[in-house]
């Protein structure tokens, strides 16, 4: 179980582990403000946030970069994952 205050790095943006109310449950990820917590890649905070997603067939793989380069984006298609019509 997360403590809170522990941040993790999912799908390009960062998460902080809360809990606003200790008597309705378990805490929960949020996203973190991005002028407290920078994200990796070296970027600076407060610049803008990218969401790459896609619903099958088509796949959407984010490759987070080190240094100054940018995320690489790979979309691509598998008709494989599509339901069979014969």
């Amino acid at each position: 179980m997360p403590n809170v205050g522990d941040t993790q790095t999912k799908y390009g943006r960062v998460y902080v582990y809360t809990q606003p109310d200790a008597t309705a449950g378990p805490g929960t990820w949020r996203p973190s403000n991005p002028d407290e917590i920078a994200g990796p890649g070296g970027g600076t905070a407060g610049g803008p946030t990218y969401s790459f997603d896609g619903e099958p067939p088509i796949n959407v793989d984010v490759v987070t970069s080190s240094g100054t380069q940018p995320n690489m984006v790979t979309t691509s298609m598998d008709l494989k994952q599509l339901d069979d019509r014969s």
